[in-house]
């Protein structure tokens, strides 16, 4: 299975810098989870290449999953076409983030081991990751 990331980071000398990695082992998630934590990371779609198409033609997956680390907190988010947005229960005391894809709501901010977790059994399963409770989108 196959997991593609790529996110942007703003550098400390006024340039964004484009990361790209692909996902295939879980000392690859850990590697990717270590650089999304770095100063200057913002959030990344999360896509897995195991899964089928919405409309390959147009690029649509069939999954939108985002992740972030903001602060002291990581964020997931996961949404395909039979279970509808989703977000990490969390912390309570978790902020909220903000991002242009995403806007995580307060008390959805885990642990990075946790994000680390997450996105190895997505890895492995392609599905909704079930180590983490999730909380609807209407709800959040």
């Amino acid at each position: 299975m196959t997991i593609e990331v790529g996110w942007d980071v703003d550098r400390a000398d006024g340039f964004c810098e484009e990361v790209v990695m692909t996902l295939t082992t879980p000392d690859d998630v850990a590697e990717f989870v270590r650089r999304l934590a770095e100063p200057g990371a913002l959030h990344t779609r999360v896509v897995h290449r195991g899964r089928p198409w919405f409309e390959e033609r147009e690029g649509y997956f069939d999954h939108a999953v985002y992740a972030a680390i903001h602060g002291d907190y990581a964020y997931l988010s996961y949404q395909d076409y039979v279970i509808g947005k989703h977000y990490s229960v969390g912390s309570p005391d978790s902020p909220g983030a903000e991002y242009d894809d995403d806007d995580f709501p307060p008390g959805s901010g885990i642990t990075t081991d946790q994000l680390t977790d997450a996105i190895t059994e997505f890895l492995v399963t392609s599905e909704r990751p079930g180590c983490l409770a999730w909380k609807p989108a209407a709800f959040a």
